[in-house]
This record gives C-alpha cells, sequence and structure tokens, in this order.
C-alpha cells in the first residue's frame, strides 16, 4: 500500500481542480495500487488492468466502490475504457531487474528490446488525454527516447521525482539516464 506516495500526490495535486478523472493502474497485481490510488483521487474512475491470472483474481476480491474495476489486461479491455487522464505503469515496463544489476548487464536485446517498450508506450499514449498524466517509474527505458517522446514534457512541479534505476538507450545498451517519472501530454 502507497508504495509512491511523491508520485501519487504530485499527481493529485496536478489534478486539484479537476473531477470525474479517469485512472488506469496498468500492472495493477493485487489491486493494492489501485486502493491506495482512491485514497488519492476518491471521486475517480479507477481501471487495474493485469495481465497475471491469479493476481487479477485476487484483486477483484476486494472491496472495492463501484467506481473501480479490475479488468485483464488485454489491449482491447483497456482501450474501450480510455481515454484516462493518468496512467500509472509503476515496476511493469522491465525485465529481470535485480539480475540486471547484479550481472552488470550492459545489453538488454536478448532480454528486453527496446522496441518492446517503445511498443507499449505508444500503446499507453494511445489511451491517455491530451494533457494528461502518464507515469512510467522503475522501467529500464526512458519515456524521452520513445517514439512518442517528443510530446511529453516532464512535470515540473515534480522534477524532483526521478527514476534512479538503471537505463538503456534505444539501442538497448546501458547508458547514464536518470529520466524524471512523471510526464504530461502535449
Amino acid at each position: 500500500m502507497d508504495r509512491y506516495p511523491r508520485i501519487f500526490a504530485a499527481c493529485r495535486d496536478y489534478f486539484a481542480e479537476a473531477s470525474d478523472l479517469r485512472v488506469l493502474s496498468y500492472g495493477c497485481a493485487t489491486g493494492e495500487e489501485v486502493l491506495t490510488l482512491r485514497r488519492y483521487f476518491p471521486g475517480a474512475i479507477i481501471v487495474g488492468a493485469e495481465i497475471n491470472a491469479h493476481c487479477l483474481a485476487v484483486a477483484r476480491k476486494l472491496a472495492v466502490d463501484d467506481r473501480i474495476a479490475f479488468i485483464e489486461s488485454d489491449s482491447a479491455a483497456i482501450g474501450s475504457r480510455a481515454p484516462f487522464d493518468v496512467i500509472f505503469c509503476m515496476a511493469v515496463l522491465q525485465r529481470t531487474p535485480m539480475q540486471v544489476t547484479a550481472r552488470g548487464i550492459q545489453d538488454l536485446k536478448g532480454i528486453y528490446p527496446f522496441e518492446k517498450f517503445d511498443a507499449k508506450v505508444t500503446e499507453l499514449d494511445s489511451w491517455l488525454k491530451q494533457g494528461g498524466l502518464l507515469v512510467i517509474h522503475y522501467s529500464q527505458y526512458a519515456v524521452s527516447r520513445a517514439t512518442v517522446g517528443p510530446n511529453y514534457e516532464p512535470l515540473l512541479t515534480a522534477r524532483h521525482i526521478v527514476d534512479d534505476s538503471p537505463k538503456f538507450d534505444r539501442e538497448s545498451r546501458l547508458c547514464a539516464d536518470v529520466p524524471n517519472s512523471i510526464w504530461v501530454k502535449q
């Protein structure tokens, strides 16, 4: 619960004047993130999407209000609920991060090539409203390097919130990026 309070608070503050928000927790696991998001966005429609059937079954057993839904992480199912004002993708767009760090891996091509990240970020972008927030934290690639990267600017009030996990470039090679985690769609 509440694993990313600075990120969630910065997003809540960005939407301080908004009502009827639509929030996607992409990779919601067993639902704790969705329950946490309810506290930050009390009136929002919140969709938790999860690919793991066991985790999704656990999440669906949670006692939630009628403005929360847990769905299978399927492009069509998510797209039918879009557009979203904010998409949270926390520790999802990465592969074996502890092994990558421990082994000092310099090239991710065989594990998680940039093209897969780029395709997923492009898909997430298609579900996000103009002016909305794309939050990608603990990823092995930076949003700014994605094909849709030029459509985004870091959230100025959250520039101090960065993802300092190891990053890789468009060729899937280790690089020195320390990117922001919260991006505004221009």
